[in-house]
């Protein structure tokens, strides 16, 4: 099998893997929410926030910097690979382990703030997690390094599937046996279950790992400390700015909307009914943070495979400097997540309550306010979806550090923005939603200029026109028809006709349109 074979080969075997884990992600994801409710994942998701920017800081960069370090080394000097994966270990083990205590500390002054101690309880019990993913990022980079993909592909669809398998079950039974006698139960075990699956992922691929260097003894190499990190960092540091945009939403947007007295807070939404004893600006929260980032999520998550299958053919025809090569390329991954990801947010736009009711299940106020924060959210998923394809493309122009510098950039006017609008009595938790379309507006439009600027042609305009008038039009006839014709049928049936109808004629449509033809392959 020739290099390019081989390349494209394991490409396809994460792309594939990637697929499979959002899915898995989704089938966990939507049931605990449905358990949890509102207020149940507002604690959940506010914890999940603080453990994630630590959680990058330490291991975001692991992975492809030992990919690119044991690449280097020739798969027959397996000693030289051993000696890299026990120096890294042990680097890596110690930066986690900090990391980790200062995430305890960080989650108690913040769970203090809030008079919220799950919160810090939760924190504490995914702290094991953060260690073990740091090791489990160190077999994965040098399993990646090697071309052994097949063994990360499997390690992370044992931890998304034995996530939903013990998540699901130890939070229902959580809720059914022991709710009555202490309602955080069910959020202990959502959180005990992350740091549970790491460590099962870890123990897989290190056996892998040890089968396959058995007998092998440890050959010191150049690659040290200064090395390691000098090559971590800039991808650290742009998971980190991310990480940080839903961390600040946590620490300081929920931290001022809970501060607007509940009597304004309650004024603010006239239709909803809060009760005496709940939590109304962590209700608020997990509304935003449980139903509707859950679903807006789903969308850009179908290009994520996309742009990782494009990353190696657009950085080979750019190797070998050939630009209008490059520009056909990048031409298809725009083709191909415009014509997946349009007609995905278009529905969900159109039928925000339905796609909710369908998923999470009927929950009255809180889908209705859920689908108010869709409606706003879902059109702008499809710019967030194109982050993906964009990012490949700047990584393959060597613009690492660009990544970098417009996260930051949009996160700072993100948290701005944010804390400004949520201030507003009346705008409140709506604060995080606005800012947060802002913030894939800009990421969007300043990934698409630095690509530009480049001399990589993007036609990203005419390349949304297309899946976008199709989707919409067609939508309108499909809304109408269900409103007239289908209003009788249950939800979900009427959801899967409108929905089978739609893909069926979007299809047709834009196959018969010649959205696919390659014209510059004629020239």
């Amino acid at each position: 099998m020739t290099k390019d074979n081989t390349l494209l080969k394991n490409t396809a075997v994460l792309a594939v893997s990637g697929i499979i884990v959002k899915g898995l992600s989704a089938v966990y994801r939507i049931p605990l929410t449905r358990m949890l409710g509102a207020e149940g994942m507002g604690q959940y998701s506010a914890a999940f926030n603080i453990f994630m920017p630590f959680f990058a800081f330490c291991c975001a960069g692991i992975t492809p910097t030992l990919s690119r370090l044991s690449a280097r080394t020739k798969e027959e000097r397996k000693g030289e690979i051993l000696y890299l994966q026990r120096k890294s270990g042990v680097y890596f083990g110690l930066l986690s382990l900090v990391m980790a205590c200062c995430r305890l500390v960080v989650a108690g002054v913040y769970s203090s703030h809030l008079s919220s101690p799950i919160m810090f309880w939760g924190v504490a019990l995914m702290c094991p997690n953060l260690i073990f993913a740091a090791q489990e990022a160190v077999y994965k980079g040098i399993s990646q390094g090697t071309f052994q993909m097949a063994v990360t592909a499997r390690a992370n669809i044992l931890e998304s599937a034995l996530k939903v398998v013990l998540g699901i079950s130890s939070v229902y039974f959580a809720g059914i046996k022991l709710k009555e006698y202490c309602p955080p139960a069910q959020l202990a075990c959502a959180y005990a279950t992350i740091s549970i699956c790491g460590l099962a992922c870890l123990l897989y691929i290190k056996s892998d790992f040890k089968k396959r260097y058995a007998g092998v003894k440890p050959v010191k190499t150049d690659a040290g400390l200064r090395l390691i990190f000098s090559m971590a960092r800039p991808i650290s540091a742009s998971a980190l700015v991310v990480a940080m945009s839903n961390f600040f939403d946590t620490v300081v947007c929920l931290s001022i909307v809970k501060a607007i007295p509940d009597r304004r807070l309650a004024a603010a939404y006239p239709y909803i009914s809060f009760t005496a004893r709940q939590e109304k600006a962590i209700w608020l929260f997990g509304v935003y943070q449980g139903l509707c980032l859950s679903v807006v999520n789903l969308i850009p998550s179908l290009s994520s495979a996309i742009g990782s299958a494009g990353l190696p053919v657009v950085t080979k025809s750019l190797r070998r400097e050939n630009t209008r090569a490059a520009s056909r390329q990048t031409d298809k991954l725009i083709k191909l997540t415009a014509a997946s990801v349009v007609p995905v947010s278009a529905f969900v736009a159109f039928f925000p309550y339905e796609v909710l009711s369908v998923l999470f299940g009927d929950k009255g106020s809180q889908t209705i306010l859920a689908s108010e924060f869709l409606k706003i959210m879902a059109p702008v998923a499809v710019l967030s979806a194109f982050s993906f394809p964009l990012n490949s493309i700047l990584h393959a122009l060597g613009k690492s550090s660009s990544i970098f510098r417009i996260l930051l950039v949009c996160c700072v006017v993100k948290a701005a923005v944010g804390a400004r609008l949520c201030s507003v009595d009346s705008i409140n938790i709506m604060g995080c939603v606005y800012s947060g379309v802002l913030f894939h507006i800009m990421v969007f439009v300043m990934s698409a200029a630095k690509i530009k600027k480049s001399g990589v042609r993007l036609k990203v305009r005419q390349r949304l026109a297309v899946p976008v008038m199709i989707s919409y039009v067609l939508l309108t006839f499909v809304k109408i028809a269900a409103e007239k014709l289908l209003y009788t049928m249950p939800l979900f049936f009427r959801m899967f006709c409108c929905g089978g109808l739609f893909v069926v004629l979007y299809g047709i449509i834009l196959f018969l349109s010649g959205f696919f033809v390659d014209n510059s392959s004629r020239r």
